[in-house]
């Protein structure tokens, strides 16, 4: 248990430092600013000075041929449009349980906006038990991350076959969101850090194509959508940009401390103005482009005047190039924030959330049921002294 008097002091100090960050922004905030309007239209000297960066160790964003200052607007108001949305829920081996399994739920939702009828829902379950299924070749258990993966790329797949199935429906082409990066993380980061096996990671990325073709060929948009997010990849772009030589010392240092790209674009737009567009430098990206697909991002201010809050929205490169496609996306995001607009968050897909948790009462109960089904077998029912004395205390 906590002790609130040790707890209520390191918030009190929490509150002061955040305080203190914030009033150190500005000037900072306001030299960001001068940059990305300095440089705007300079497009074919920072992907130039990018490229070069990247060999001396940089990582941070490449512009896609629109100025790092330009304002999209919303577009207009779409009477009719499909929106899927999918997030995922998993229960994690326990060593100390009665079994090993591995348990994975998805949670999908689709709305049609203009019909007046509800969203439908469903599931996809995943259970694995199988040795093969759980342990890796030299008898270990597979590693979180590779779980984590498992997660991301059903989602994927998932949300993309949910696509496939509505492909010509009377609304139009379907527009298919996914919560937090459109990649599993450990492809993003790229083979050499992904910690999990060269053969896996092959598996993962072939997966990965696999279904953004399968979204591509449906004729609509797919999207991962970070609430929030703490990137600074533009930033670090800027940065670039003043300097008289690339060298791997140089490109090292940011200039503009705590400061993140949210900051940024919450003083460029206007609520349901989108950003210019930008390519991240995940080792990855390549080999996307490569099959067509490398991803891009904006950030979209889905807040309110006065009260910004900002989103970064991920695409294949495909629906950028299709201004029908992207429009869509940009107006069905928007629309959906506006569902609950005192929480400025895709109504699709806190649902979604909702669809895929797993509580903590259904966990107990399919422990239960796993036991009595193996003690109906003959099969001796145990679980760890630490687990047991965890259930003794409560915890």
């Amino acid at each position: 248990m906590l002790d609130w008097r040790q707890v209520r002091r390191y918030v009190q100090e929490m509150a002061d430092y955040a305080g203190d960050r914030l009033r150190a922004h500005p000037p900072t905030l306001r030299y960001a600013l001068s940059l990305l309007h300095r440089f705007s239209e300079d497009l074919e000297r920072l992907q130039q000075m990018a490229r070069e960066a990247l060999r001396a160790g940089w990582r941070g964003a490449i512009p896609w041929g629109e100025p790092l200052a330009a304002r999209f607007p919303l577009p207009s108001e779409q009477p009719q449009v499909l929106v899927i949305a999918a997030d995922g829920s998993q229960i994690y081996p326990d060593r100390h349980g009665t079994v090993p399994y591995f348990v994975l739920n998805i949670g999908l939702i689709e709305m049609r906006s203009g019909s007046g009828a509800p969203p439908q829902t469903r599931h996809h379950l995943v259970f694995w038990y199988r040795e093969e299924e759980l342990f890796t070749e030299d008898g270990e258990m597979r590693a979180l991350n590779d779980l984590e993966a498992e997660r991301d790329i059903q989602e994927l797949e998932q949300l993309a076959a949910a696509m496939v199935q509505r492909a010509g429906d009377p609304f139009g082409p379907p527009v298919g969101l996914a919560d937090g990066l459109l990649l599993p993380w450990a492809l993003a980061r790229g083979e050499p850090f992904a910690a999990v096996p060269a053969e896996r990671y092959r598996e993962l990325f072939r997966r990965a194509v696999e279904a953004l073709e399968s979204a591509r060929e449906t004729g609509g948009a797919i999207a991962g959508y970070v609430d929030r997010p703490t990137g600074h990849a533009v930033l670090r772009l800027l940065a670039l940009g003043v300097l008289d030589e690339i060298t791997r010392e140089k490109v090292a240092d940011y200039p503009f401390g705590q400061l993140r790209d949210r900051a940024l674009f919450a003083e460029l737009l206007a609520p349901g103005e989108r950003s210019a567009l930008f390519a991240p430098t995940w080792p990855i990206n390549d080999h996307l482009g490569q099959e067509g697909h490398r991803l891009l991002f904006f950030y979209l201010n889905v807040g309110t005047e006065g009260r910004p809050h900002l989103a970064r929205v991920e695409i294949p490169e495909w629906v950028a190039q299709d201004r029908a496609r992207l429009d869509r996306l940009h107006r069905a995001i928007w629309d959906q924030c506006r569902i609950l607009a005192e929480a400025p968050y895709p109504y699709l897909l806190t649902r979604a959330h909702e669809l895929a948790r797993i509580r903590s009462e259904e966990r107990r109960q399919l422990e239960q049921m796993i036991q009595e089904a193996l003690l109906r077998r003959g099969l001796r029912v145990s679980i760890s002294a630490k687990a047991r004395q965890k259930e003794w205390l409560g915890g």
